[in-house]
């Protein structure tokens, strides 16, 4: 492994805190996102006929998420879903998790590919993609100008990119969900944020427990994120030719549905315009 290619995300190839991390992402607030993803991806193909050709960019573990979007791409003549991560110990896990009964099914249309996101995308053949999903892992990337260029050239006429985003605005909180957040390497108080500018890193490291941040930090799992301003994005989606939505996936989604979940999450959906 080089140690300057992985810096900042050296956990994901520690067999046991991969193990670790990915029972920790098996909690509500994971759960209730993968649910609205799996909404976004329904209205976004819902005039797209099988066979829909898919990507998961940096999936992880869990492919035991997007139930109604694996039910569509289990139809008959079946799509295709590429899961690709960079760590083996991850995709070792996310082999596993479709062992179980209910998810196997799913093998039929999935391949897991070893690989980082921008190494993947570049060996792809041009337009075969039709959606790309990124849930929890743009702001890994820190050379977000080469992502698009390359989504650019991958995704058909009309392909979207579907992703989360952490941070729009530049104020950095404390803490989330699974962990605390370092500025400067540093921790800072719950009740104070940090400003970041564009392209500054700034650090995770997770707790034992999820959604409990005084049961201590799980040993060894911390990672490296950017940030990347609404205003970069949308000046390099516009000026590689996507339209592109940027907000609460609620003002995405159509009412109907969103079934009165109300949890709040930022998403970024590109589409190539031709």
């Amino acid at each position: 492994m080089s140690q300057n290619k992985y810096k900042g995300i050296e956990m994901y190839f520690s067999e046991e805190i991969t193990e670790k991390f990915a029972q920790l992402e098996q909690n509500e607030k994971n759960y209730r996102v993968a649910a609205i993803i799996d909404k976004i991806l329904l209205q976004e193909t819902e005039n797209i006929e099988n066979p829909i050709y898919v990507a998961e960019l940096g999936g992880g573990a869990h492919p035991d998420r997007y139930h109604k979007f694996f039910s569509k791409l289990l139809k008959e003549p079946k799509g295709h879903m590429d899961w690709v991560d960079i760590s083996p110990y991850m995709l070792k896990l996310a082999e596993k998790y479709l062992g179980n009964k209910k998810y196997r099914k799913r093998k039929e249309v999935i391949r897991f590919i070893e690989s980082d996101i921008l190494e993947y995308l570049n060996r792809l053949e041009n337009k075969k993609l039709d959606l790309a999903i990124m849930k929890y892992t743009f702001e890994y990337l820190k050379d977000i100008k080469s992502l698009f260029e390359l989504l650019s050239k991958k995704l058909k006429s009309k392909g979207r990119l579907i992703a989360t985003i952490d941070n729009l605005r530049p104020e950095l909180k404390s803490y989330s969900t699974n962990g605390r957040y370092l500025y400067n390497g540093k921790e800072f108080p719950d009740n104070e944020t940090r400003l970041l500018k564009d392209g500054d890193s700034f650090m995770i490291k997770f707790f034992k427990v999820s959604g409990d941040h005084s049961s201590g930090y799980l040993e060894g799992a911390e990672v490296v994120k950017y940030y990347h301003s609404p205003e970069k994005i949308k000046r390099l989606a516009g000026f590689l030719g996507f339209d592109i939505f940027l907000g609460d996936w609620k003002d995405f989604i159509s009412p109907e549905r969103q079934k009165g979940e109300e949890i709040s999450q930022n998403i970024l959906v590109l589409t190539k315009k031709i």
